[in-house]
């Protein structure tokens, strides 16, 4: 095992070192862009298609979900898209994985690639609602060698909470993640966008699963390598009272965008393998919520108990 990929016994020692380093981060457009563009790596795959092999690439990015049964307090997943981690084609059928790697960045100025599977796909879980375009793998990289942080689930701003926060269309809105056209050469190099939340559908829409399901649209602009990338909201946008002091917390994950054909047709599409039509500047976000549910789902909490037993030598 590579020595920036942590077993079980040396997890507990390390988030807290992490946890530390999160908590030095603020919510202003400064601290947030650093936390989550800290949070991004880039994932690459190897897919077979018939003869012929494609590299593609994605974004992911890191949360915590809270454990006290351990005395770190957390574990740690890597988030991306479902359409990413099971590398779909054009007509959203799974093509063959042949590996599987992230690329993150070191801290001694360094980046590094290491291999989640040279044989096959990782072990990806997905939700089991086939509309909701997400995947999570319990991953942690070693916080003394890999610069890295993060996202802890207390940062989630689910619909009820922009609800009882009086957070509407129209709120501040940021991205980081995979710039297809420029990803670094001695470090990766996460682009930030940002714009607004466009709609909060109170019905479901046709997305990049080519199903109906529950979706945030976002009038910015994402492209090719965008997939999977950690989107935030100025929670203090639509405040009457607002004094110029943003307050950014996690809203959910970019799955592709609304382009338009040669009749104007609007069409939901990936953005991982770096080709598009006509961008409407309309993304696709998977909310909050649907996250929370993957990392609740009874599969990860079973894999969490074992994991469990083992840290504590049960």
């Amino acid at each position: 095992m590579s020595r920036l990929f942590l077993s079980w016994f040396l997890i507990i020692a390390c988030l807290q070192v992490q946890g530390q380093e999160q908590g030095q981060s603020s919510s202003s457009i400064p601290g947030a862009v650093a936390q989550f563009r800290k949070s991004v790596v880039f994932i690459e795959l190897k897919c077979d298609k018939g003869r012929q092999t494609l590299d593609v690439r994605a974004t992911g990015f890191f949360v915590q979900y809270p454990d006290t049964r351990i005395p770190a307090g957390s574990f740690s997943y890597l988030v991306t898209n479902r359409h990413a981690a099971m590398c779909w084609d054009d007509g959203r059928v799974p093509m063959k994985v042949a590996s599987v790697s992230v690329k993150f960045n070191l801290r001694d100025g360094s980046s590094r690639v290491e291999a989640l599977s040279q044989h096959g796909n990782a072990s990806w879980f997905l939700p089991a609602d086939e509309s909701v375009d997400l995947a999570v793998l319990p991953l942690l990289l070693d916080p003394k060698l890999v610069d890295y942080l993060t996202c802890p689930l207390s940062y989630f701003v689910t619909k009820e909470g922009l609800r009882s926060g009086n957070v509407s269309a129209g709120a501040r809105i940021l991205f980081s993640g995979f710039f297809y056209q420029f990803p670094g050469k001695n470090r990766i190099q996460p682009i930030v966008r940002q714009g607004i939340l466009a709609m909060i559908p109170d019905e479901q829409l046709v997305n990049t699963t080519d199903r109906p399901g529950d979706v945030y649209l976002g009038d910015v602009h994402i492209f090719g390598g965008n997939s999977g990338s950690p989107v935030l909201i100025d929670v203090n946008s639509n405040r009457d009272n607002f004094m110029g002091f943003p307050s950014y917390r996690f809203l959910g994950v970019i799955s592709g965008l609304f382009y338009e054909d040669q009749n104007f047709n609007l069409k939901a599409a990936t953005t991982f393998k770096g080709t598009m039509h006509a961008n409407s500047g309309i993304a696709l976000i998977v909310p909050a919520d649907a996250l929370e549910s993957l990392l609740d789902d009874p599969r990860v909490q079973g894999q969490r108990d074992a994991d469990v037993k083992r840290i504590l030598g049960r």
